[in-house]
């Protein structure tokens, strides 16, 4: 049963069953309603027939009050008797004053011979305490007469007439009474039962509407949300889609008249609910999905202008910075004018507009002048000392500061960077004294020992030729020979290291195939990757990207890169060298998975002597990385680190030409 109800066929009966209860409901509690306003009528008649008498007389006496006035009209202003009053629909009417006169009667009201119906009226006019004309009309039978007590009014005459009615038969005319004499009697055999099917009625109501909600958007056989083809249709564009339609058919109803416009009223009166069952429905399947505010013009529209809003927030904002900005390029001399004009011109605007004495403003005004000299002064000293500082931040330490013209702290701070700047002076000096001095240790300390190291590793050499017999001098000359080429090697890049980072170095840039250093790496490097169970994955570009570079610095960039990474990459893994052009720079990238834990920073790993292997097993000196950033910056290029966990990035950049 519960797929069923999840078919199309299902959800229709449901939904019809939702209509038809909803219809039954508010005919009944409007039945109900009037059956306790209308009590004494509905349930004092014992009859049909009487409850109907009842139905008409009420109706009756609401008709007759028109006919009375306008035969009181008549009589008032001595125009005669027997007056037509055009016809009533499907009563026939006639008016006699208190002494039996026919005053008023409606068409064919001659024709009749039975008046089954008749009420008095009693017709009263009075002057107001305002000399107001005024009047009333009471129905004797159901009100009583006029009381005249009342001290503010003037009573100028009373009559009294007899209102005679008589039905047509079969009312043929669309009107109150045809209407009553259609459903009164479904109206008194229904006046018990009407509160069970009121209460039944709306039960159904709940039950089908609860039940139309849970059915949205579900089908036989899943539990997934399944939406319908009109949920694609922004919600608020269906629901003022309804909205028009059921105003259309509101309009067309009250235009009509007769049996039409019950039929119209009825028709839009069920639009209406099948549009809002409708629009429930599309509403739950909405919210089941999470789309209902999201699938909206409404809320597009709202999103569409919160981006404008931010747009203009973000226009505003730069605008603001610009401004901002150009305040900032001011010069000092001009803001502090500007700010003491600006100061100026608004309390000239509140001596104005609070109408200072004339003393008070003459006062302001000489104090003004005195002050602007001595602060525009006061700003020209501080712009003294921004330039001097900025100089000095610069490293422009031949720079120095006018004293002419400062005074009492301006003039002493002025002094201090001056002091500050020789001091400076000194210092860089000392400190390149001593790096040259250190370099030219090197270089002559390295040289010196590099004559007899040279004599060691030849000695060794013929030594470990020699045929002795014995195998441990052998051993021991390998020994020897491999550790002074490695002491040998160790001075090397001392030097090197030593020069590149004072620029002594002599780099010839020239122009090159950037990519060509890729298939140098290729092929001079495929053994020692091999043997150190490493695999090269090479990328480059299709299109040649020239730079400028010194091909002997290039390659020992390069050869410190790739040493490293036969070092200490992890054995197994993949290693990845890609060429690749960065808008105006040619980047060439290393990258491999280290086989020690990386916990060193990238500026650690680039200061000298410093190595990624702890504990010190691998050949090397810690110099590698350092060398191959001082070459890259002579030659116009930059070396950064990157690290990832255990993955090591070299990033090698250069300008393209």
């Amino acid at each position: 049963m519960k797929q069923f109800f999840r078919t199309p066929v299902g959800k229709t009966l449901v939904f019809l069953l939702c209509i038809a209860a909803v219809i039954t409901s508010a005919l009944s509690i409007c039945g109900v309603v009037y059956a306790l306003q209308e009590a004494e009528t509905v349930y004092g008649s014992s009859s049909k027939e009487e409850f109907m008498s009842d139905l008409f007389l009420r109706q009756l006496r609401y008709e007759g009050y028109g006919p009375v006035s306008i035969a009181a009209d008549y009589q008032k202003y001595g125009e005669g008797t027997g007056i037509r009053i055009g016809d009533r629909g499907n009563v026939n009417i006639k008016v006699e004053d208190a002494e039996g006169n026919l005053i008023a009667s409606t068409d064919g009201a001659e024709s009749v011979r039975d008046w089954k119906y008749s009420l008095r009226y009693q017709y009263v006019s009075w002057n107001d305490e305002n000399g107001d004309n005024e009047y009333d009309i009471i129905c004797l039978d159901n009100n009583g007469g006029f009381d005249p007590r009342n001290e503010n009014t003037s009573i100028t005459g009373i009559k009294t007439y007899t209102v005679y009615y008589s039905l047509k038969d079969g009312f043929p005319e669309f009107d109150e009474y045809h209407l009553i004499n259609r459903f009164g009697p479904a109206a008194f055999s229904l006046r018990y039962s009407i509160y069970v099917i009121a209460v039944l009625s709306v039960l159904t109501v709940i039950l089908s509407y609860v039940a139309l909600m849970f059915l949205s958007g579900k089908k036989p056989g899943t539990e997934e949300v399944c939406p319908g083809p009109f949920n694609k249709v922004p919600f608020d564009v269906m629901a003022a889609a309804a909205v028009l339609i059921c105003t259309g058919g509101a309009f067309l109803a009250n235009d009509a008249s007769g049996y039409t416009e019950i039929i119209l009223g009825i028709a839009t009166a069920i639009l209406i609910l099948c549009c809002f069952i409708g629009l429930s429905m599309s509403a739950a399947t909405r919210i089941k999905q999470g789309t209902l505010l999201r699938n909206t013009l409404t809320a597009k529209a709202v999103m569409f202008a919160a981006g404008v809003l931010g747009a203009v927030w973000g226009l505003t904002k730069k605008v603001f910075a610009y401004f901002l900005n150009a305040l900032k390029n001011i010069p000092v001399t001009w803001k502090t004018a500007l700010c003491f004009v600006g100061l100026t011109l608004f309390e000239i605007i509140m001596i104005i507009s609070l109408r200072w004495e004339e003393e008070q403003a003459i006062f302001i005004f000489v104090e003004r002048l005195i002050l602007f000299p001595a602060v525009i002064m006061l700003a020209m000293n501080l712009r003294r000392l921004r330039d001097s500082g900025r100089a000095l931040a610069s490293g422009d330490l031949s720079h120095h500061t006018n004293t002419n013209g400062m005074f009492w702290d301006f003039k002493r701070h002025a002094e201090d960077l001056n002091n500050i700047a020789v001091g400076m002076s000194i210092a860089v000096e000392d400190r390149l004294k001593s790096e040259r001095m250190k370099t030219e240790l090197i270089t002559n300390v390295s040289h010196d020992i590099k004559t007899p190291l040279t004599s060691i590793i030849n000695y060794a050499t013929l030594i470990g030729e020699e045929k002795s017999g014995n195998e441990k001098i052998d051993e021991y000359s390998e020994v020897l020979v491999r550790q002074s080429e490695r002491l040998k090697r160790l001075i090397e890049d001392l030097v090197e290291a030593s020069k590149a980072s004072t620029g002594n170095l002599d780099v010839e840039p020239v122009p090159c195939d950037a990519s060509v250093f890729l298939d140098q790496i290729t092929g001079e490097y495929q053994e020692k990757l091999q043997a150190a169970d490493l695999t090269l994955v090479t990328k480059a570009p299709d299109k040649e990207i020239r730079i400028m570079a010194d091909g002997r610095r290039m390659w020992r960039i390069f050869d410190n890169l790739m040493n490293n990474i036969c070092k200490y990459a992890l054995a197994g893994t993949r290693v990845y060298l890609s060429l690749e052009e960065m808008g105006d720079d040619a980047v060439f990238t290393f990258k491999n998975t280290s086989r020690e834990e990386l916990n060193i920073s990238e500026e650690e790993l680039m200061e000298r002597f410093t190595r990624g292997d702890s504990s010190r097993n691998t050949e090397g000196n810690g110099l590698g990385l350092s060398i191959a950033r001082s070459m890259a910056e002579l030659q116009g290029g930059t070396l950064d680190l990157a690290i990832d966990g255990d993955l090591f990035k070299a990033i090698l950049r250069f300008p393209k030409i």
